[in-house]
């Protein structure tokens, strides 16, 4: 089922268009510690359909509920699927928190419109509108929500967190998080000798380990 919603959201993007005429994309499939997969996504625009304007962000991306009445689903979907949370002084132990802070950075500030910061990252428009649901006894609203397509999130019914980049200075962390590469970890199991002789002294082959563990990362070998 994740391979065949896969290809279609690829052929959304880059056939239907849905975000906009793209000129190229990559993408990596990863698997979490519980063996759910995900895509991590990077594409870029034709110039012509390029987010130059927070209107044009606006138009792509929602960090806001949907309006129950006018688009029930894509609220249902926006509650089920994209809200962060709850995490902070109330779920002390969430996944999320380092040092007593959600190191996504939520709940994020309410934002009367979108703006763009320093390094090019959009700060997307939460307005206060009232709206909550439940989760764990406690209430979340437009601080929680993951910023996304309203469109993509609700034909799929899934997660699929979308952002926006426009400062050059940031394609190097962006392709760097596109093939960071898994988790890997190696475990041997080895005999020790119980001639006193030699010191019950491990063997080491390092040139077979270093075969194991190194990586050559896509850029590497280009």
């Amino acid at each position: 089922m994740f391979k065949i919603k896969l290809k279609e959201l690829i052929n959304d993007i880059h056939k239907n268009h849905i975000l906009g005429r793209t000129i190229a994309g990559i993408y990596v499939v990863e698997f979490q510690k519980h063996g759910l997969p995900h895509a991590h996504i990077l594409i870029f625009f034709t110039e012509d359909y390029k987010p130059h304007t927070v209107e044009d962000v606006d138009r792509m991306i929602s960090a806001e509920f949907s309006n129950s009445e006018t688009n029930k689903l894509a609220h249902e979907t926006v509650a089920k699927c994209m809200m962060h949370g709850p995490c902070g002084v109330a779920f002390p132990n969430a996944p999320c928190m380092e040092e007593g802070k959600c190191k996504k950075q939520y709940p994020r500030k309410f934002q009367s419109e979108t703006v763009t910061d320093v390094n090019g990252y959009p700060i997307y428009r939460r307005r206060d509108m009232g709206h909550t649901i439940l989760v764990h006894g406690i209430e979340l609203d437009n601080h929680w929500v993951v910023p996304h397509n309203v469109y993509l999130s609700t034909k799929y019914d899934a997660h699929i967190n979308i952002e926006v980049c426009n400062n050059i200075r940031a394609v190097k962390y962006l392709f760097k998080y596109i093939y960071k590469g898994h988790d890997c970890a190696t475990v041997e199991i080895s005999c020790q000798s119980d001639n006193a002789t030699e010191g019950n002294v491990v063997e080491v082959d390092e040139i077979k380990k270093y075969f194991d563990y190194h990586y050559v990362s896509t850029s590497e070998a280009t």
